[in-house]
């Protein structure tokens, strides 16, 4: 082998691992919240990542935890390894009047997503993520994308297309965006700044009939948001509803014609919809899938579902 392909190949390993030591030093944030109903299910999302992480990426976890007594925690804190910290926020009972959700009562839960720039005020940057979700790679790609100048990076609503009323009725026609509050990258160092918690319990509370903190979220953050792909939020069944040449519209990018495929490649699977847990959905690939990362789960933390 001559001087000039050994020094070349030197170089290219030199640059891998300078790369890898980089990226290795960059600790991802995730935050969640969930109460103790939701636990098991917010744990299988927890284990999809640590079983579909890259080995030199490291994770801390934020959980806001709803009435979690000292063995939820302890199985919580199971997770845990050299690359995945898991960190436990006592929720606080918000002082919101409630009222202003009117028939979307039943979201009350998800409006303790607008403080999440209180709960985590020494993290800069962190992806939300909703307990029902599947995580099948690693989250470096979307941790590392650029929100320097906004407040949150999410992907389209799909089903924001079947009420285009909403969207006008909420005063966001004109960015023609509306994005599911399920997977979020946020720029909670950004968010506090401009006081993002304060205006939005204004807009709360001087409106009626509010989706919950989705509804908040996208008004509240103006034209301060990116859109992203549709694979970090890919919400379940909803691709077998419209053909490609719809969906490909709809999302701004190629979408493929199988939905297995879409499912097979997408970074996160939300069932935003029905439950995987559930009797009623029935779902031939999806269903199967989320029950064998939950029996593993269920088999190696003794978590009961």
């Amino acid at each position: 082998m001559n001087k000039k392909i050994l020094y070349t190949l030197f170089g290219f390993i030199l640059l891998t691992v300078v790369t890898l030591i980089y990226i290795y030093k960059a600790t991802i944030n995730i935050v969640y919240y969930s109460d103790t109903k939701y636990m098991p299910y917010m744990m299988t999302s927890i284990y999809s990542i640590k079983k579909n992480k890259y080995f030199y990426t490291r994770y801390n976890i934020y959980v806001i935890a709803e009435g979690f007594n000292y063995l939820d925690k302890q199985k919580l804190k199971s997770f845990e390894n050299n690359s995945i910290k898991i960190h436990i926020i006592p929720a606080k009972e918000q002082n919101l009047d409630y009222t202003h959700l009117g028939r979307f009562q039943p979201f009350k839960p998800a409006m303790q997503k607008i403080f999440i720039p209180e709960y985590l005020k020494d993290v800069n940057k962190a992806i939300y993520l909703d307990a029902d979700t599947i995580v099948q790679k690693d989250l470096i790609g979307l941790y590392n994308k650029d929100v320097k100048e906004i407040y949150i990076a999410a992907s389209r609503d799909g089903l924001m297309f079947m009420y285009p009323e909403h969207i006008e009725e909420v005063g966001l026609k004109w960015r023609n965006f509306y994005f599911n509050s399920g997977v979020m990258l946020l720029n909670l160092q950004k968010m506090r700044e401009d006081d993002f918690v304060k205006q939005s319990i204004k807009y709360f509370h001087t409106h009626q009939e509010v989706f919950a903190d989705q509804d908040i979220l996208n008004v509240v953050s103006k034209d301060k948001v990116k859109e992203i792909s549709y694979k970090y939020n890919c919400n379940s069944t909803f691709f077998e509803e419209n053909d490609a040449k719809f969906l490909s519209k709809f999302f701004n990018e190629e979408v493929p014609t199988n939905s297995q495929e879409v499912y097979k490649n997408a970074v996160i699977l939300h069932f935003a919809g029905h439950k995987p847990w559930t009797e009623w959905f029935v779902h031939p690939y999806l269903k199967p899938l989320w029950w064998q990362y939950a029996k593993e789960v269920s088999a190696k933390y003794n978590i009961d579902y």
